[in-house]
């Protein structure tokens, strides 16, 4: 892939990643990519020579034990078929409600792994940022699924970037807790991780609190910020200024790996929180101006309105373009409050916790930034 070095921005696409069902009842639909790339494309965003949709129609061969374990990666295999599901499945995470088996599951591991991957060498040999937006599997461990994450994919990027020589830190938004990508550098000064989620205390994986800071040289290096229910824009930006942006400040990397799940949204059917997409949008400006070399994933995220909106913004982000001003006014009626946006229809109405929960929210967010101040930003300095 050398010589790319002339690409702001590469936008990987897969027709067959799109194409796969984990069921009509399942909440995670992987034709989330076709959806996303097709309001890019209407939105004339790939229009620009120097951005590239980069497909991905098959995968690398034997890209699973990058990171997943002999046994797991045989049993998954085992699993492609789609019909049966047997005991020794069910003990590696497969074949339940939550992790089903399918025609291609297998397959779909493999694919969404490469996919991941080539995202992280296109920006390792020059691209500024690059967008996989069927990836983001952060809960999948080395010998089991979880939290339908059959593969992990962001650590396979990860480590593909520092065999590049890069230094890396990883962000993740998603709603729930990063809790395998933490597993795997908890130990691991090289990393940075950093979680915003909603608290494990209401949501799984029923972890990922701010006392989880890294273990041995690895202390100091994993951060997490437990969101409590009702926690809106203004809650999460405060803590992404003060905590994640203060931290990356320090830590000083070269490329973000990004996991922005849309699931932290007011909308969002499985969680508990009350962002709007401005609230992400304007944390991943954030980020952006500051680190401007980004891997960015999808991740998580249960209501395709949102999701096809938010990394719609975040493709416009990452990639140096820009949308028509203006509030459209027919997408953000179901949000109560200011009507003032900035960016385009694509924007949600803003939506603002009040009162006593305000207050006892913002309390909350204070003590998080003082427990990193006091007990985190020491290791890492």
């Amino acid at each position: 892939m050398r010589g790319d070095s002339h690409i702001t921005a590469a936008f990987i696409n897969s027709r067959r990643l799109g194409s796969y069902h984990f069921g009509p009842e399942h909440p995670f639909k992987p034709e989330r990519m076709v959806e996303v790339y097709k309001m890019c494309e209407a939105r004339g965003l790939f229009k620009d020579p120097a951005v590239r949709v980069v497909d991905v129609e098959e995968a690398i061969e034997g890209i699973l034990e990058r990171f997943h374990t002999p046994e797991y990666i045989n049993v998954l295999r085992k699993a492609d078929s789609g019909t049966k599901v047997d005991l020794d499945m069910l003990h590696y995470g497969i074949g339940s409600a939550e992790n089903p088996i399918f025609k291609g599951v297998f397959e779909f591991a493999e694919l969404s792994a490469t996919a991941s991957l080539t995202a992280a060498r296109l920006v390792a040999c020059g691209a500024e940022s690059a967008f996989n937006p069927c990836g983001g599997f952060h809960h999948a461990h080395p010998d089991r699924a979880s939290g339908f994450c059959y593969v992990n994919d962001v650590v396979i990027a990860i480590d593909e970037l520092k065999k590049n020589g890069l230094k890396v830190a990883y962000v993740d938004i998603d709603a729930h807790h990063g809790d395998a990508v933490q597993e795997a550098y908890f130990s691991d000064p090289s990393v940075l991780t950093i979680s915003a989620h909603e608290t494990g205390k209401t949501l799984f994986p029923w972890g990922g609190f701010e006392t989880e800071i890294g273990e041995g040289k690895g202390g100091g290096f994993n951060i997490n910020i437990p969101l409590e229910p009702g926690s809106d824009d203004d809650v999460f930006l405060l803590l992404f200024r003060e905590i994640v942006m203060e931290a990356l400040g320090i830590f000083n990397p070269d490329v973000i790996v990004g996991q922005f799940g849309t699931d932290m949204l007011v909308s969002d059917p499985l969680t508990h929180l009350r962002l709007t997409n401005n609230g992400y949008i304007e944390a991943i400006e954030m980020l952006h101006d500051t680190f401007p070399r980004i891997v960015a994933f999808g991740g998580g995220g249960y209501s395709m309105n949102d999701i096809v909106r938010c990394w719609t913004l975040l493709w416009v982000e990452i990639s140096g373009q820009e949308l028509d001003e203006g509030y459209g006014g027919a997408l953000g009626g179901v949000f109560l409050g200011d009507a003032d946006v900035h960016g385009s229809d694509l924007r949600d109405m803003r939506s603002y916790t009040s009162g006593p929960e305000k207050e006892r929210l913002l309390n909350e967010s204070h003590r998080l930034i003082s427990y990193f101040q006091k007990e985190i930003r020491p290791l890492l300095e």
